[in-house]
């Protein structure tokens, strides 16, 4: 809570306009400024312990590293300077309590809460270690908990008080959260800072730091001598906990070790290159409200799983695109999706990670589960991307919703994290061959883009622009070219709640219009061809399919059933019929659709033919599971 300034506060501090106090303790104050645009900055005015020059230049030595610190889970610092002999600190402003005041006003933290804020601390002392940075001073107090998960902030200024400190006579740091090396005269380094942190789990987990506080001489003692109480830690972090409380530093872990193998114990598999990014987007708190009711946070997620299938059914590759004059960003050229047709029997069971959906699964197959992401309450939301040499589901993201294009060239994710951005969105295109990513600029606010899929020769990506989300009020659809790295909009006057899928010929896109009609559109938006009450259009666009190229509706007779339409003439070319409670989820090959099917508590993922007959189990799991975790099939 913000203060107002009394007398002796200054109204400016090196250009930023003070406007209250946020806090006061023992290094200085804390002020509320605004820069010239606007921003608010946090204002750290340091009192004494910087009275000789040689103090102020290590200070602003120091201060100067602290600013190389990557913007992951910190506070960044912004500026440094003097203010009538007094250094100050400026740096972002975090809106959120501290740790310290959440434990004082709500209790321990439990849960996927608590996994959160280990995450993400772990990934801010990463990137403070990684710029050569010590905090020294790691506490609940320095831990700000903001809208977008955990920020540390004050890593740099105790190092410089504690070199301008009479060593032994003076402590800087806290001491229930100090190492027993910052007791005994010798330097602190990121050693120290992993007992803080594991000191500030324990702290946020039970209440109470794990040697206790109160009389600093027995604390003291206690540190250096006695076990860490750990209380009810939760058990994924005990271990992790303990080995960071150990009284040698050496024997400690570092804060990326501790942080890999944190992600890991999630079930999380990360490359040391995105650890920070990785890190950062899972200590992310769930999404309220997201803006937009289709999004993939919502319920109905194998039907947005399948929604992809029509991109697997197209064998021939489609045209390059024109007129781009982009160059092509890969060498290699792209997988071909593998041809064929689905096997009638499995001869493999393979269990997702972390849940108990098993998949019924045949070397033989053309399609597989390439990807899937967790929408369960609790689970952070994570990623899984299958890697096609071994079939081993491995860790994407959290707060992601990657899928692989078919022939497995390319993965195209959309971040939850992109409803927090001011002006722009973007699609991250993870390029298999390379193992680089890119981030591609897509629309700008307020666009935002929705129900993605592939086209079926893996080389662009197809999605819905939506410009007012509280109304779904669609306006045009979006195809990125991932191969060139090139973005096409196109408008088109639509309404609400209408979706975008690739044409049978990967050259057009069709489209479902008010009153039962589907129209289809060249990709620059003409019109070709409308089909008025064919009833209400299934995702996924249209495919080939032993019946023709055609497009899916529930049927406006009885939409219980599967109708399905020719997409060059609109002539009904069947319908398919399915049993109590299933549904309808897209052509998955040219013979066979998926479906799933309600057994008692259970729910199957099905391969059914073309006139909705089951011919085999694909997958099976629990109601609520199958319900939201997303599985998304394409071909390998």
């Amino acid at each position: 809570m913000t203060r107002t300034l009394s007398a002796g506060d200054p109204a400016q501090v090196g250009g930023y306009r003070i406007v209250g106090r946020l806090g006061e303790g023992g290094q200085g104050v804390v002020y509320l400024g605004e820069a010239p645009g606007g921003r608010r900055v946090a204002v750290k005015m340091l009192g004494a312990g910087l009275d000789d020059p040689d103090a102020r230049t290590r200070f602003q030595q120091e201060i100067g590293y602290a600013r190389r610190v990557k913007a992951f889970c910190t506070a960044q610092v912004l500026a440094s300077g003097e203010l009538n002999g007094s250094p100050y600190v400026v740096s972002e402003f975090v809106d959120g309590p501290s740790l310290a005041e959440m434990i004082r006003e709500r209790g321990a933290l439990r849960g996927a809460e608590l996994r959160r804020l280990a995450i993400g601390t772990l990934t801010a002392l990463s990137a403070i270690h990684q710029a050569g940075v010590v905090h020294r001073d790691f506490k609940p107090g320095n831990v700000l908990l903001s809208r977008d998960g955990p920020r540390v902030i004050d890593f740099g200024i105790s190092r410089a008080l504690e070199e301008s400190e009479l060593a032994g006579e003076h402590l800087v740091g806290t001491p229930p959260y100090m190492a027993p090396e910052q007791f005994g005269g010798r330097a602190a380094g990121p050693a120290a800072d992993m007992f803080a942190w594991a000191s500030t789990m324990v702290a946020a987990a039970t209440g109470t730091p794990p040697f206790g506080a109160g009389d600093v001489p027995a604390l003291i003692n206690r540190i250096l001598y006695a076990e860490p109480d750990l209380g009810g830690l939760d058990e994924e972090l005990r271990d992790l906990v303990a080995r960071c409380l150990v009284k040698a530093p050496e024997a400690r872990p570092t804060a990326a070790r501790a942080l890999l193998g944190l992600l890991g114990l999630l079930g999380h598999h990360v490359p040391e290159q995105r650890l920070l990014a990785e890190g950062q987007q899972s200590a992310a708190p769930p999404p309220g409200r997201v803006p937009g009711r289709r999004w993939w946070l919502v319920a109905g997620a194998v039907t947005a799983a399948v929604a992809v299938t029509a991109a697997v059914l197209l064998t021939r590759p489609a045209p390059p695109p024109v007129g781009t004059g982009a160059p092509t960003l890969i060498a290699a050229p792209l997988p071909a999706p593998r041809e064929g047709r689905m096997e009638l029997t499995s001869t493999a069971k393979v269990k997702i990670p972390d849940t108990k959906i098993t998949l019924y699964e045949n070397p033989a197959d053309p399609i597989w589960v390439s990807s899937y992401h967790d929408q369960r309450d609790g689970s952070g939301y994570p990623s899984y991307v299958r890697d096609p040499s071994n079939g081993t589901f491995g860790y994407f993201g959290g707060f992601e919703e990657p899928i692989v294009s078919p022939g497995g060239g390319y993965v195209a994710s959309l971040s939850a994290t992109r409803f927090r951005t001011p002006d722009f969105e973007s699609v991250r295109i993870r390029d298999r061959v390379t193992g680089q990513d890119r981030q591609i600029r897509t629309v700008d606010k307020p666009a935002t883009l929705f129900r993605p899929n592939w086209s079926a020769d893996g080389r662009r990506w197809l999605a819905t622009v939506i410009e007012d989300q509280e109304q779904d009020r669609v306006v045009g659809f979006a195809v990125v070219d991932a191969v060139a790295g090139t973005v096409k909009i196109t408008k088109v006057p639509g309404g609400n709640d209408v979706r975008f899928g690739w044409g049978a010929d990967g050259k057009s896109v069709l489209y479902e219009m008010p009153g039962g009609a589907v129209r289809v559109l060249d990709l620059e938006g003409r019109a070709l061809r409308t089909f008025m009450g064919v009833g209400e259009l299934y995702e996924g666009g249209a495919a080939r399919t032993t019946l023709g190229s055609i497009f899916s509706t529930k049927c406006p007779d009885i939409s219980a059933n599967v109708c399905f339409w020719d997409a060059e003439s609109g002539a009904k070319k069947g319908v398919a019929r399915l049993p109590k409670g299933g549904a309808y989820h897209g052509w998955l090959d040219d013979a066979h659709f998926l479906a799933t099917t309600p057994i008692g508590k259970n729910t199957d993922v099905v391969l059914a033919d073309a006139t909705g007959r089951t011919v085999r189990k694909l997958a099976a799991g629990r109601k609520t599971e199958i319900a939201r975790v997303v599985l998304w099939f394409t071909r390998k």
